[in-house]
């Protein structure tokens, strides 16, 4: 495409974005979450990305030109993968469904090594969890381990030494739960009667 091709009026009304920051982003990669209403504004305005245009690589005195055929076919791919992310695959964009609260509460356990599960999660859903908060309020535990339950699989995330009585221990993260799986607490060294509490919290995701 010549120069002369490349050339468009200027328009004070016309908004155009930088072919120069869509190809070199100034922003890194991001986990975002939107409404639905959010969604389908940006299903619309996709719209407006998939012509050259809309795209400004220089500004001259009355004019600027619009990307050379090579920026274009990049610009275009980036187009089209965001039209996948938004419209093509459905796994990729998670919207905000609820809060996650859960707690389980055992009053009087046995005495010995008791676990303490959350309920699994549903089916449709995905579980974002970045905070769980356990605790004994009779005995002091030599040792809690924390993990989370995916069918046959246990992965650990923390083990608790000494936990004092009655005082919440936190864990803090970035985990994710999917259906069927659940968060367990195992407490060691209980005696007979021990009140155990077991709490997580985050958001939930709609899945197909």
């Amino acid at each position: 495409m010549s120069e002369i091709e490349r050339r468009r009026p200027y328009k004070a009304k016309r908004v155009l974005m930088s072919s120069a920051a869509v190809l070199n982003p100034t922003f890194d990669d991001g986990d975002l979450y939107f409404t639905g209403s959010q969604i389908e504004i940006m299903r619309n305005l996709v719209q407006y990305a998939n012509r050259p245009e809309n795209y400004a690589a220089e500004w001259e005195l009355g004019y600027y030109l619009v990307p050379d055929d090579s920026d274009w076919d990049e610009i275009q791919a980036i187009v089209a993968d965001l039209e996948e992310t938004l419209m093509g695959n459905p796994n990729t964009l998670w919207g905000y469904a609820d809060r996650v609260g859960v707690q389980t509460i055992v009053d009087g356990a046995p005495a010995g090594t008791n676990q303490v599960n959350l309920p699994v999660v549903s089916a449709g859903h995905v579980h974002r969890i970045g905070a769980i908060t356990l605790f004994n309020t009779t005995t002091v535990n030599y040792t809690i381990v924390l993990a989370i339950v995916q069918g046959s699989v246990v992965h650990y995330l923390a083990q608790l030494t000494n936990a004092p009585i009655g005082i919440p221990q936190h864990w803090t993260g970035d985990i994710t739960l999917k259906y069927g799986d659940y968060i367990q607490a195992t407490f060691y060294g209980c005696t007979l009667g021990d009140d155990l509490y077991l709490q997580a919290n985050g958001y939930e995701m709609n899945v197909p």
